[in-house]
């Protein structure tokens, strides 16, 4: 078990974690596809923990790959970077995510270093629960959310899984108001194969699920060549706040690939945000018949006045992106079928009052 004080781990083989870092990222241009990955392998057990905080042994960089999976009306990505997996959010259905990981090679006897729930919303949770199906005979390592209160009870079911596995199991549980256990905003994992991994403190005064969603900055091995940002569903309060709180400079909001936050809604994109964070890519996890008008107009017509063109899970299927991980290495972004900055059958406009004008 980790000490409740650090969290800053040595693990040759597996992850490691410690304090904030502060990568670059400059925006690389948009490349050509490539063919799908292999199988991650499960990694070895996690060592124990030292007394204080140690630097990371490094890992040799290797090729990063997040996929962000097509779940319908919900979000699920699956990082894999040298033997390390990670998984932030599992969509809405938990059969649908046990499949996905299944063809992906790691949906049994393997094991799961680091997965984040961004908030308590079903459509980011639901999945996860498939993680804990006895029969699968996953280990998780890590579980990272901010544990607020909820009336959810499939939640509760997840987080008594959850505590379970901890009590038995060795999993460590990460509240994300506090990730590191030790007072700091930023909690960075390092990888097996190189990169980085940035769990950030999210905004401790908003209200609402979406505004207390939990964001990410993952930085390739080279972070010259690979950065995205990943925020959950955080709509603009949060959005103005990951600046004012410090983000924009440690670890940086500047990106080369944006998840959109809150599925392509307006009121999860500004002007502002899309000027600090500049993606070169959008890639945007929505269903084709939702009742949200998801991708909003308005969104859609911010991300093309930036010059952001968008993938969209519903219409161009699951979104992988690679960088091999080299000095120069760039990176690509491959749908599973074609076209970009795609409309979508319940694309609309939004009526709310904080999307007024944009």
């Amino acid at each position: 078990m980790l000490t409740p004080l650090r969290l800053a781990l040595v693990m040759p083989a597996a992850l490691a974690m410690a304090g904030p870092c502060s990568p670059g990222s400059p925006r690389p241009p948009a490349v050509p596809a490539v063919p799908a990955v292999p199988a991650v392998p499960a990694v070895p057990a996690v060592p124990a923990v030292p007394a204080a905080p140690v630097a990371p042994v490094a890992a040799a960089p290797s090729e990063l790959v997040v996929r962000v999976l097509d779940v319908g009306q919900g979000d699920a990505t699956v990082i894999t970077n040298g033997s390390s997996v990670v998984v932030v959010d599992g969509g809405p259905d938990m059969d649908d995510f046990g499949a996905q990981l299944d063809r992906l090679g790691i949906g049994r006897d393997t094991t799961i270093d680091v997965v984040v729930l961004s908030h308590q919303h079903a459509d980011h949770y639901m999945g996860l629960r498939e993680l804990f199906r006895s029969s699968r005979r996953l280990r998780v390592r890590y579980f990272f959310e901010n544990r607020d209160v909820s009336p959810n009870r499939t939640l509760k079911v997840l987080r008594d899984s959850v505590l379970a596995r901890a009590g038995r199991d060795g999993l460590t549980y990460r509240d994300t108001d506090d990730p590191c256990g030790d007072g700091r905003p930023v909690c960075t994992i390092t990888l097996n194969g190189g990169a980085k991994l940035h769990v950030l403190r999210p905004d401790p005064k908003s209200s609402g699920a979406n505004n207390r969603s939990t964001p990410l900055k993952l930085v390739g091995p080279d972070s010259a060549s690979f950065t995205m940002w990943l925020a959950g569903d955080a709509e603009h309060r949060a959005i103005a706040w990951f600046n004012v709180t410090g983000y924009g400079v440690q670890p940086g909001l500047r990106a080369n690939v944006l998840k959109a936050d809150h599925h392509g809604s307006c009121n999860g994109v500004t002007s502002t945000y899309l000027a600090r964070v500049r993606p070169a890519w959008t890639i945007v996890s929505v269903g084709a018949r939702n009742s949200y008008g998801h991708m909003h107009m308005q969104a859609k017509a911010l991300y093309r006045q930036a010059a952001v063109p968008w993938y969209r899970t519903d219409q161009n299927g699951t979104v992988t992106i690679r960088s091999p991980g080299t000095l120069g290495g760039s990176f690509t972004v491959t749908p599973e079928r074609p076209g970009a900055s795609l409309d979508g059958p319940s694309d609309r406009p939004s009526s709310a009052d904080e999307c007024a004008g944009r």
